[in-house]
């Protein structure tokens, strides 16, 4: 027999053993559904040893970050030592907020002969947490001749009618949404210490901190998406009132932003992008090469030929001169992608992102001028193959070896990008994704992973452009996190309220600012600080 015959062999029996495997887990699936629908339970679902937990699901996997394996045992010695905590330093620019001098209180059984030769001075850390009722005595003047009486105004921090302070508030707000605490739990917490105040109280409170900082929230996505020289976006689940919703993070070195959307297509990726303005519609060459690459049969968009929609116009307009020329079983049987394309088109003739780095989900594609994709999400793919076969799980090894070989040639490139490295970068790309291994199912993903080069070697020519998404997916982790802890969110106007304080907390952590401060700073109205998104300008040197 030869090579190239047990090659296929090898590789039938790999298929058999997949479908194999694959037909087990459906007919246990079927067999679990079969037992719930007698009352009975299916198949307990055990975690593995070293599954990660529920708020690290969406954590990002760099193999730029990992470590070579320890070798030797005073390396293993060395690595196994725990850290060392690390202490407060005091020196003279710390602020000492309360002294205590302590004296020996019994000195009879001291020496006669002792001198006073100054203080030992240990420094302790302490927190004080107490409620503080503040009554505002506000002078009343009457005057005879006017009728009319006159009262002190009350400073920023305070509302009429309101029963809390504003820095009150804006701590009920950090607990909400940095410290991840539920409503009940920052209420047990607050009347623990003294405050008096009820769950609901607390609510409207969290609503109206939302209301307050949304253009904060917005001005930090506009401004960060101008100021970026790419954006970075991902997804993960979100729920509202028992229903499956999307958050959407957008970001970059400068910033993040929350969207959480019931939907998760190509057109609401773009109302975000577009900062939520009115969608509008194009007629022109682009929209009909979008319309090929969305598979609409070129016998209905020829139709639109004949209309005169040169000029971007609303969802309306567009959609009567569409039925004008099209049947109502036409048009309805292709309205969401004629309405696409025709957005994405009016999207691109003003101006568009120019560089956008994602996974590789479809209703990215066509949002930026060049898509770049990450390489730990590819790496994934083939992470994913499980082969039974030795011999094939050896060529899995070999292929990630080498995979992994070249992500971190490249990460070199980023730092010293060369000319003459970047020709060998683009030979060497089609070399290792031209490989024949025999095991068909690795072969297939490599071809797969060939057609994506030009999104994969964006870096050649933009040095600067990330290799991965963990960044989005980093900030993902702050949405599941909060999925654990509260389950869901109400209604629109919790979500928008959740979406924005996640927002200026990540941002601020990414800028260096501390978020407690500037939504103290913010909600009180002393307004000290500078506003988030002029931080983002001067990070950028954009002044």
């Amino acid at each position: 027999m030869t090579t190239s015959q047990q090659a296929l062999v090898l590789s039938t029996l790999e298929t058999c053993l997949h479908v194999i495997g694959e037909l087990k887990g459906e007919v246990q699936a079927l067999k679990d559904e079969i037992n719930r629908l007698k009352g009975e339970q299916g198949k307990p679902t055990i975690a593995a040893k070293n599954q990660k937990s529920s708020e690290d699901s969406d954590a990002p996997d760099d193999p730029s970050q990992k470590t070579k394996p320890i070798s030797s045992e005073k390396e293993r010695k060395k690595k196994g030592k725990k850290r060392a905590k690390k202490r407060v330093k005091f020196d003279g620019s710390v602020r000492i907020d309360r002294e205590e001098v302590l004296d020996i209180e019994d000195k009879s059984d001291l020496p006669l002969d002792i001198e006073f030769k100054g203080y030992a001075t240990s420094h302790y850390q302490d927190l004080e947490i107490k409620a503080t009722l503040i009554a505002l005595k506000r002078a009343i003047y009457y005057s005879p001749s006017t009728g009319k009486t006159y009262t002190a105004g009350l400073p920023e921090e305070y509302e009429v009618g309101q029963d809390y302070t504003q820095a009150l508030k804006g701590h009920i707000l950090m607990f909400k949404f940095e410290m991840g605490l539920s409503i009940p739990k920052i209420g047990d917490f607050l009347r623990m210490n003294g405050v008096d105040i009820s769950d609901g109280t607390i609510s409207n409170i969290i609503l109206a901190g939302g209301d307050f900082f949304q253009q904060t929230s917005e001005l930090i996505h506009q401004t960060g998406v101008q100021t970026g020289l790419y954006v970075q976006t991902d997804t993960t689940g979100s729920r509202v009132n028992g229903v499956n919703w999307h958050t959407h993070i957008f970001g970059n070195e400068y910033y993040s932003a929350y969207f959480t959307r019931l939907h998760k297509d190509r057109q609401t990726v773009l109302d975000i992008i577009r900062l939520d303005q009115p969608r509008i519609y194009l007629l022109n060459e682009e929209t009909y090469t979008i319309y090929k690459y969305l598979k609409i049969p070129k016998k209905i968009w020829q139709c639109l030929t004949t209309l005169d929609i040169g000029q971007p116009v609303d969802q309306n307009s567009f959609s009567t001169q569409l039925k004008s020329v099209l049947s109502s079983e036409e048009y309805n049987k292709h309205e969401q992608k004629l309405l696409e394309g025709a957005y994405l088109a009016a999207y691109k003739s003003a101006n568009p992102l120019h560089i956008l780095v994602v996974d590789d989900a479809p209703q990215y594609k066509l949002l930026a001028s060049l898509i770049v994709l990450c390489w730990v999400h590819i790496g994934r793919h083939f992470k994913k193959l499980n082969p039974t076969l030795k011999y094939h799980q050896q060529l899995l090894r070999d292929f990630l070896d080498d995979f992994w070989a070249f992500y971190h040639r490249l990460n070199d490139y980023k730092k010293t990008p060369d000319i003459i490295d970047q020709q060998q970068l683009i030979e060497d790309f089609d070399e290792l994704f031209s490989r024949k291994t025999g095991y068909e199912h690795l072969d297939e993903r490599i071809a797969k992973t060939r057609a994506k080069k030009k999104q994969l070697l964006v870096v050649l020519k933009h040095p600067y452009v990330p290799l991965h998404n963990n960044a989005a997916e980093l900030d993902a982790r702050k949405e599941v996190r909060y999925r654990d802890i509260s389950f869901q969110t109400r209604n629109q106007k919790g979500t928008k309220t959740k979406d924005t304080f996640f927002t200026i907390i990540q941002t601020c952590k990414k800028l260096g600012v501390n978020a407690y401060a500037y939504i103290l700073d913010q909600i009180t109205r002393k307004k000290k600080m500078t506003p988030i998104h002029k931080v983002i300008l001067q990070k950028a040197n954009i002044q």
